[in-house]
């Protein structure tokens, strides 16, 4: 409740402070007269002429910020629109709304009108976190207050899996959340996480069925944790074992030659530019799997080079597309 009325300074209405708590206005009236009887300073009061509560703080520190960097804060609250129905997509609204309460009615307009000047448009769609509010919030728990998560999970062939975890950050990927963490216990890394790396993991948020922070079960991230480190030999969030890293080795057409020049694929590449216009696209990777989708997409514009079995599996995956199409006509 507290933190619901904080950095509101004209006050949340009773309605809004129910629907943020997930509990009825009666709740909120008896939380609040429970606050007051414990000294501390909530005045009730009417926000639009609706009931309403206001912490009486000793004062409001102002932050100068200029139309730009309100600009850019509202873009950042456009890209966090994906993750409607999550806690991050919520305090990004609550901190917005925060940040209103020091403005004048003619700086709240303008504000209001820069939000329609950014726009973002989520590439392959997005994921549905509805339900899944306790869930994700025994995940944020663990990470800020360092507690092992007890799970239920349903892997991508939809496999359950069981077990304690100790997460340690929280990562977006093509506007899905994931949990970069080990897991410890039987046949994992050891409570004290000394060999962490062999019970390292990315879990898809979307895909936890139950998730609960043990209160009395702490663990310490790691000295030699880095995510940058985990992450280097990924090719997206599929981490896999660096002693595994292998060359990869593309060669794309020259009418794609300036689309693949301009993005940074992977932190290790290298670009060559090669005869007729053709561009070589080269880095290191732990996992094929996702490289064999990625290439995928392009079609007809790449060919793979390097290594062998990532040509193998790409022939494999056409060959089972066009039998698909074999019976036609």
């Amino acid at each position: 409740m507290l933190d619901a009325l904080r950095g509101f300074k004209h006050g949340r209405t009773l309605e809004d402070l129910a629907k943020k708590l997930g509990v009825s206005e009666r709740t909120v009236r008896r939380d609040l007269q429970e606050l007051a009887d414990a000294d501390v300073r909530v005045e009730l009061s009417r926000v639009d002429g609706r009931a309403a509560a206001r912490l009486l703080e000793t004062s409001y520190s102002g932050v100068p910020v200029t139309r730009r960097e309100r600009y850019t804060l509202l873009a950042a609250r456009r890209v966090f629109d994906v993750l409607r129905g999550t806690s991050f997509h919520e305090d990004a609204v609550s901190v917005l709304s925060k940040f209103e309460q020091t403005m004048s009615a003619s700086e709240r307009k303008e504000h209001g009108a820069l939000g329609q000047h950014f726009a973002y448009v989520p590439d392959g769609g997005t994921k549905a976190y509805e339900g899944k509010e306790d869930l994700i919030d025994a995940l944020q728990t663990g990470i800020l207050s360092r507690k092992i998560v007890r799970f239920s999970y349903k892997d991508s062939r939809r496999r359950a899996r069981r077990g304690d975890l100790a997460p340690f950050v929280i990562l977006m990927y093509r506007q899905g959340l994931y949990v970069v963490g080990a897991r410890v216990g039987e046949g994992h890394a050891s409570p004290d996480l000394r060999d962490w790396r062999k019970g390292l993991g990315v879990f898809a948020v979307v895909r936890f069925v139950e998730a609960e922070h043990l209160r009395k079960r702490t663990f310490e991230i790691p000295e030699d944790f880095r995510i940058d480190d985990v992450l280097h030999g990924a090719f997206g969030v599929h981490v896999g074992d660096l002693a595994n890293r292998r060359c990869v080795v593309l060669e794309f057409a020259a009418d794609k030659a300036e689309l693949v020049a301009g993005r940074v694929w992977h932190p290790t590449q290298e670009l060559t530019r090669i005869a007729g216009g053709q561009l070589r696209l080269t880095f290191t990777c732990t996992n094929m799997v996702p490289v064999v989708s990625w290439v995928l997409q392009w079609g007809p514009h790449v060919r793979v080079i390097e290594p062998p079995e990532l040509v193998d599996a790409v022939v494999d995956e056409l060959d089972r597309a066009r039998l698909l199409y074999a019976a036609r006509g």
